[in-house]
């Protein structure tokens, strides 16, 4: 259903284009190269919920898989958000809806006929995108052979950030024939309709949830003072790899609200239970996290927001599969080192701006299966700047 918006991208790709693809990019979001993309998340932050939050994950998504710099905070109208917005509402009401689940009677319904204009948008935009970086690279490539590359100023051909499509890129000159022009906007469409919504979602629980429970923020400020003391200004992966309480908190938040609530897979054997009973080969089976992640066999008290439910001790005792915010095995999320570096340098930031303190109770908040999940009117809290001295945790 989704491959109007995302064609045969990782997620909805199978066999072997999944798994030529997976290897492709997988080097892409190794830990050395997310370093590269350390300081697009450091200045693009901002310091207050939902809506805002999205537009800065959205841009961060954006310069890291296509290299370009939406500036969605600054210019909240542009054609292509309002388009991915729309595909994401008009493709979850088809998939909620049992008789649009039939292709027949989706081909001739009103949904997806509003379902073709935004795709049309997304589709010319991201096919400009990956030519104007295909002619740059290109461009690159002349001018270092002239040693007319500049690093830090406007004179000749200035180097720009790495970014996922250059991957995708270098794959389709090595074999065109393993990567198309297709199948570079598909993986593109892909990054950008995973990687929004989903560090937007984690963030904003998390900040919610600390809000809550005043106790626990304050030992994640401790440790941000700890690591960051007075002096430090843009953070490192090394000041990022050591916040391990809010990488906890970050986690145990994903337990109780996870950004997909369930994922679904093809069966293609049969699997037989140890009462009897028997899946089909050919049946889909649907993995609902939100039930998962709160069985009390594996997180007793499973409504306690506890993040040393995840010490390194307490996670060797669980079953490997209690837990699975990014799915498990070989089609996990790729990007979930992405997803959690994001998380922790967005919520870092703004814990060191300001102290967050939740304006409305968890209960109170109506969730919405979207996409993702996530609140039907957004999340409140307060936000009290901290001030210059207020544990010299003030960003200059």
């Amino acid at each position: 259903m989704f491959e109007i918006w995302v064609g045969q991208g990782l997620i909805s790709s199978n066999d072997k284009k999944w798994q030529q693809h997976r290897k492709i990019l997988a080097p892409a979001f190794h830990f050395n190269i997310l370093h590269e993309f350390l300081h697009i998340i450091n200045t693009i932050t901002p310091v207050n919920l939902f809506y805002p939050l999205s537009l800065c994950a959205f841009d961060i998504v954006c310069d890291s898989s296509m290299g370009i710099s939406m500036n969605s905070q600054q210019q909240k109208e542009s054609p292509y958000i309002r388009a991915i917005d729309e595909l994401d509402r008009l493709l979850m009401q088809r998939y909620l809806s049992p008789m649009l689940r039939v292709d027949f009677l989706y081909k001739f319904s009103s949904v997806k006929k509003r379902t073709e204009q935004p795709a049309k948008i997304v589709e010319d935009y991201t096919s400009k995108v990956i030519e104007e970086r295909r002619n740059y690279l290109k461009n690159l490539k002349v001018a270092e052979s002239f040693g007319d590359v500049e690093e830090n100023n406007n004179v000749g051909l200035r180097r720009k950030n790495m970014a996922f499509i250059d991957t995708l890129l270098k794959a389709q000159e090595e074999n065109g024939s393993l990567m198309t022009d297709n199948d570079i906007r598909d993986q593109v469409s892909t990054f950008i309709a995973a990687g929004n919504d989903t560090v937007t979602a984690a963030s904003c629980w998390t900040l919610l949830i600390l809000g809550t429970y005043p106790e626990i923020q304050k030992k994640v400020v401790d440790e941000l003072h700890q690591i960051f003391g007075s002096s430090r200004h843009a953070r490192t992966m090394n000041d990022l790899a050591e916040l391990k309480y809010l990488e906890r908190c970050i986690k145990e938040t994903l337990r109780l609200y996870p950004t997909f609530p369930f994922f679904e897979r093809q069966i293609r054997e049969d699997i037989h239970f140890h009462d009897g009973l028997i899946a089909p080969a050919g049946v889909t089976a649907s993995i609902n996290l939100f039930m998962l992640h709160r069985d009390p066999e594996h997180f007793p008290d499973p409504e306690r927001f506890d993040p040393d439910r995840f010490l390194p001790e307490n996670c060797a005792r669980r079953h490997p599969y209690s837990y699975l915010p990014f799915s498990a095995g070989p089609r996990s999320c790729i990007g979930q080192k992405f997803v959690l570096l994001e998380g922790k340098a967005v919520v870092s930031t703004i814990l060191r701006h300001f102290e967050v303190e939740a304006a409305q109770s968890i209960d109170e908040v109506k969730i919405e299966v979207a996409l993702v999940m996530k609140p039907q009117n957004g999340l409140k809290v307060r936000l009290r700047d901290r001030g210059a001295d207020d544990l010299k945790l003030r960003l200059n």
